[in-house]
């Protein structure tokens, strides 16, 4: 049984409830076309197939060779990735640094029910600044190289070297030195800064195989931020998706307390409060309300109505895949999204936010 009223909000959304409560009895006749095929595009056609596979009537539909194929697809090339991390860490072991596993290669295993169900397209790991060099030279004896090292210089400041490519394998890799580029706002925020991410470590394994993640409170922020600080359509399910799967299967209670201390007053609390009341709002989790209330009123941007506008655009192009126009365009809403992260101390931009950029059509739903 669905939970929510579907006047609230779009269709795909009993997607994401079927997911939440890893339902696998779901109706393919309850998407249309364009829904299904969005939903493939997006990177959820793994889940999708779970959560339809055990409906027997959905075999006869025409969209379940689609999900099939993206399904079995994603086993392929998570199988790959894993196999290629696997190997790195081989490559590591008896060195005196340990990596540090990041974004779909950490959560994939650790809290998804099968690994393929989350959508990877590369290797994210972090690592000690010192040991770069050495783990340089070993991605190197792996057959690892860095088509965009020319652009060295591009990197300099960045939080990640030059991507690494291995042709062979057909797998990139992304060494980190930090979480977020200095040009990212995210990047000033305490919680972020390189003492506090090696206090945040924890020991963990990797098939077998010892590597450090980032504690479960840190990767809520982190997840939250990542998201957030640009307006990206495809693949922007993904972080509501991570965050259901890390606060229903985290092993450990969340320090909620330590979470909102870290992000007090920062762009951080704006971007957590903005996913966890969106994946609250829908019953996809369900978190404190003295929580949430906490971390509104320590977030210094979004006020009631532009919490609904920027749900709003959530549910019209990151769940819907609606298409954009000449006024609202890709550009002028990823403007408006960064604009609604502002501090409320330091804007006029609800006043001056074009009335064409904020129509009835961006009401949520």
């Amino acid at each position: 049984m669905i939970r929510f009223s579907w006047r609230r909000g779009p269709q795909l959304l009993s997607l994401l409830d079927a997911i939440a409560i890893d339902r696998h009895d779901l109706g393919l006749d309850a998407f249309d076309s364009r829904q299904i095929e969005w939903a493939i595009d997006t990177g959820l056609g793994p889940l999708f197939f779970r959560a339809v596979k055990d409906n027997p009537g959905n075999a006869t539909s025409s969209h379940w060779p689609l999900l099939k194929a993206a399904d079995l697809t994603a086993r392929v090339i998570s199988a790959d990735l894993s196999d290629a991390m696997a190997e790195i860490l081989d490559a590591c072991r008896g060195r005196e640094f340990r990596l540090t596993l990041l974004k779909g290669i950490s959560l994939s295993e650790e809290c998804y029910a099968e690994p393929h169900l989350r959508p990877m397209r590369d290797l994210d790991f972090l690592v000690a600044s010192d040991a770069l060099p050495q783990v340089d030279i070993l991605l190197r004896r792996l057959g690892y190289e860095q088509p965009c090292e020319s652009d060295a210089q591009t990197y300099e400041n960045h939080h990640h070297l030059a991507p690494y490519f291995n042709a062979e394998k057909n797998v990139w890799v992304e060494l980190h030195r930090g979480l977020f580029s200095a040009k990212k706002r995210a990047s000033s925020v305490a919680v972020f800064r390189p003492k506090n991410i090696l206090s945040q470590l924890r020991p963990s394994t990797f098939r077998q195989r010892d590597v450090y993640r980032l504690s479960y409170e840190l990767e809520v922020v982190y997840l939250a931020c990542h998201w957030a600080q640009d307006f990206k359509t495809l693949g922007g399910m993904t972080a509501m998706v991570d965050m259901i799967h890390l606060l229903k299967r985290s092993p450990v209670r969340l320090d909620w307390e330590r979470i909102i201390d870290w992000v007090r007053g920062s762009v951080a609390a704006s971007y957590l409060y903005l996913l966890l009341s969106y994946v609250n709002r829908y019953g996809l989790v369900t978190l404190d309300p003295a929580v949430l209330r906490e971390l509104f009123v320590s977030q210094p941007s979004l006020g009631k109505c532009s919490l609904k506008l920027a749900h709003g655009i959530i549910n019209r192009y990151l769940v819907q895949g609606r298409g954009f126009g000449r006024i609202l365009s890709k550009r002028n809403i990823a403007v408006l999204w960064k604009a609604l992260a502002l501090p409320r101390s330091l804007l006029r931009h609800r006043r001056q936010i074009p009335v064409s950029l904020s129509p009835v059509r961006m009401r949520a739903g």
